[in-house]
């Protein structure tokens, strides 16, 4: 797999995640700017990924974000560790996330609602900026290699060797 190649996804990628987050945003200033048929639209998209609890979320102008702070810092961390990847040589290489980064990324953010939902320490803006952050900021390490990957094997047509299953084998049908 060249370099070129997984350059354009990642650039896909990266203008995907960047739209999304700016529908995050233009939700409230749709419905500032007194356009509330489209600000609908984009709240109801974001309403079936996040609860959207008003007093959970950022605001611009007085109206709520499309998501909620912690979800808000998902995808916002997302979209920077997206943008620091390159500077790791990260696209340079094809690496499988050990599971354990998955798992020890999401700990905090298991931990800050199990406590929030126990009383015995509440969640606030910080605990949710903070674990969103990180669950978002770590997870393109994980999720972009895998994704070019399958991609390259897609195209390339090539078997996929699952350590748990054998030998998978993409076909194309033609007619």
């Amino acid at each position: 797999m060249n370099i070129s190649f997984k350059i354009k996804i990642y650039i896909i990628i990266t203008f995907l995640v960047a739209l999304w987050c700016a529908g995050i945003i233009a939700a409230p200033v749709l419905k500032h700017a007194g356009l509330h048929g489209s600000a609908d639209i984009a709240y109801s998209i974001f309403s079936r990924i996040c609860h959207q609890n008003d007093a959970r979320s950022f605001h611009v102008e007085g109206e709520k974000f499309g998501v909620c702070i912690r979800c808000s810092a998902i995808y916002f961390g997302f979209l920077a560790g997206l943008l620091l990847m390159p500077l790791s040589g990260a696209l340079k290489r094809i690496r499988v996330p050990k599971p354990m980064l998955i798992i020890t990324v999401i700990i905090p953010i298991f931990v800050d609602i199990m406590l929030n939902n126990t009383g015995l320490h509440f969640s606030t803006t910080i605990t949710r900026m903070a674990t969103g952050l990180l669950f978002g900021g770590a997870m393109p390490w994980c999720i972009v290699p895998l994704f070019i990957e399958a991609c390259s094997q897609l195209i390339n047509k090539k078997k996929i060797h699952s350590p748990d299953s054998g030998v998978c084998t993409y076909v194309r049908k033609t007619q």
